[in-house]
């Protein structure tokens, strides 16, 4: 999923890519995108971008003359899951190039293409953030880490704040752990070991215990102990088997 920085590469590389370049004509939308159209066209508009956070800013700008008379617009994109801008020629566009900028003639024709495969991208008219996003982690890191540790706690999160800040200070400007938080000594364990165990409670006695293997009395048999267990039954089957020939 595309983040902040993967947004704010992106936003230099549409600025890198189209510093040169002049568009034209109307802006194409494919049919199977739910995203809304962009009713805007000139016969000569630069493009550029900027990034917030996890939106970028496309903004179409006429140039002086350009026909027919047209303001600025501006888009702001979110990318879902998949969604990246590129910059191919014009007949070769990619199968999931949803909006798609073309460059205005003389020159080779080139197209600025919105790809998303998931189709979970969305694009917005008019170019404002979304409302009650806090700073841009890169752009504006000293508002974001001051908004951070302004932050009020959430429900069910309440205590993080001051314990992140507690983990700041050094280690000598700690205060002791409330009562609530500190660890009580673990119990010991009963029985240090296999062979300290401690005996059975009365309780216990009447409880029906599994009975080990004959074989698991006194540790591994050599294999002589173990065929002189089943030499009992093993002379019973002998003697059933003579009787009945």
């Amino acid at each position: 999923m595309p983040e902040g920085p993967e947004l704010h590469l992106a936003s230099q590389f549409v600025n890198e890519a189209c510093r040169a370049l002049v568009f034209g004509g109307c802006v194409e939308k494919s049919p199977v995108s739910r995203n809304p159209e962009v009713p805007f066209e000139s016969s000569a508009y630069r493009i550029s971008a900027s990034a917030r956070g996890k939106e970028l800013r496309l903004t179409l700008s006429p140039l002086p003359g350009a026909q027919p008379p047209q303001e600025p617009l501006a888009l702001v994109f979110r990318f879902g899951m998949s969604g990246s801008f590129q910059l191919v020629p014009r007949g070769e566009l990619p199968r999931h190039a949803h909006l798609r900028f073309y460059t205005a003639p003389p020159g080779p024709q080139l197209a600025l293409c919105f790809v998303d495969i998931r189709r979970f991208g969305h694009w917005d008219l008019g170019g404002k953030w979304q409302p009650g996003r806090g700073p841009c982690v890169l752009q504006e890191y000293e508002q974001f880490r001051t908004v951070h540790l302004q932050a009020r706690p959430l429900p069910g999160h309440l205590g993080q704040r001051e314990t992140f800040l507690r983990e700041l200070q050094p280690s000598g400007l700690r205060r002791p752990a409330s009562s609530r938080t500190q660890r009580l000594p673990k119990s010991p364990r009963r029985g240090g070991g296999r062979d300290d165990r401690q005996p059975l409670a009365s309780a216990d006695l009447g409880r029906p215990r599994l009975t080990p293997h004959p074989w698991n009395w006194r540790g591994p048999q050599p294999l002589s102990r173990r065929v002189s267990l089943f030499a009992p039954a093993l002379s019973c089957c002998l003697a059933l088997n003579l009787g009945s020939v």
